[in-house]
Formats: C-alpha cells, structure tokens, sequence
C-alpha cells in the first residue's frame, strides 16, 4: 500500500470530523426533548452492566421515535452542525496519498451520509438507523465497536487490511476514544475533551484545523 507507514487512518466522529456536538446522542435527545430520566436510566443501567450494548441502543431509539424524531426532522437538526475545518481537505489529502481511510464511532451513520461526501471512508464502524418510507424510525442495528470496544473495532479493520495495529492512526477528542488510543500506533488528541485521552495520546492538536494532522501521519 504505497510503502506508507500508516496505511489506516480511523477517526471519531462526533467533536473530531463533525463540530458543534459533543456526542450526536445528546444532541438530539435535547433537541427533541426525549424523556431525560429515561434516558439517563438507561444509561446507568448500561455502565452498571445491567444491559447490553444492544438493549441501550434500542432503548434510544424508542425516546426518539415517541418524541416524532423523524428522517427529515434529524436531517434538520444536522443542518446546525459543521463539519470540522479543514476536515474534507484532510480526508482527500490522506486518500490521494493511498491512506484507507475509517471511522469508528458510537454515532450513527445518517450523520455522516448527510454531511459528507459519499465514497470518502472505506469502512464505518457505526450504528445504523433504517427508517419506513414515510421517514418514521423502524430499527437500527447497534455497533459493536464504542467505547472501550472501540480497540476491537481496530482490530478487526487491521485484520481485514492485513495490518498490526501499530500500523494505524487514531484521531479522537473524548473520554471515550482512551482504549483504541492505547491500540493504535500514532493516536491524535484532537479538539480533546478529555485529560485522560490527552494524556495518553502521542500527539495533541488543540487548533480547530483538522489539517494540522497531515505533517504526523505518514
């Protein structure tokens, strides 16, 4: 793959390559002002390993479909977000040079195909929403890579690729990203959230100018 050091180039979705969210989570069950205890119970239920991954995430999607969160109405909500500056220009630049590029994310994948190019990620670790003809939630299927699974998901793309992970990049802002920054071979801290992610990344870029990652990925 053109002799390059790190053929694989994954990011986080949600405050890395999208702006104005921290976690796209949030910000749509403020905006559609969904049953917070409800959901912050589910929440804990999963952090206290009460259930699963799966459960959480159809639980999430039952609040926003009572709350008339449709493909249209999230559609415009998103439209007050921005994709990261310099983030496209960054993703092209990586693509000419024969980099493949991923991300892997709790977020969800109507996200990405509304804000950006299709064809620009080889691989999205991901959750997914399918929705009925009128645009109302039918179901999704849950990713099995976030949070510390995240290192997983790496893993298995590294596989596929034929590659260690310490041949990969790793760009990611939030408490959230710690295990696969520890699994990658060059993990960015970008626009951090997080002291921890900080602390352990290789490198930190703390301008809002996701080109600034370019000079370190080779």
């Amino acid at each position: 793959m053109n002799n390059l050091k790190y053929p694989l180039v994954c990011f986080d979705l949600d405050g890395t390559l999208v702006d104005d969210t921290i976690y796209i989570w949030k910000t749509l069950h403020e905006g559609f002002n969904t049953d917070a205890y409800a959901r912050k119970q589910a929440m804990d239920d999963y952090f206290n390993n009460k259930i699963t991954y799966k459960e959480w995430f159809d639980h999430d999607l039952i609040l926003l479909h009572k709350a008339g969160a449709t493909k249209s109405a999230m559609k415009q909500m998103f439209n007050s977000l921005s994709i990261m500056p310099g983030a496209i220009k960054t993703l092209k630049a990586l693509k000419l040079k024969g980099h493949k590029l991923a991300i892997i994310s709790g977020s969800l994948d109507i996200v990405v195909n509304h804000l950006f190019p299709e064809d620009l990620f080889d691989y999205m670790l991901i959750n997914k929403i399918y929705f009925d003809a009128k645009g109302q939630i039918l179901n999704g299927i849950h990713t099995p890579y976030d949070i510390e699974k995240k290192a997983d998901g790496l893993k298995y793309l590294c596989e596929k690729e034929g590659i260690s992970t310490k041949e990969a990049v790793f760009v990611g802002d939030n408490e959230n990203d710690l295990w696969i920054a520890k699994e990658a071979g060059l993990s960015i801290a970008f626009n951090c959230k997080s002291k921890k992610l900080s602390e352990i990344s290789h490198i930190e870029i703390k301008q809002k100018d996701m080109t600034q990652i370019l000079p370190h990925i080779s």
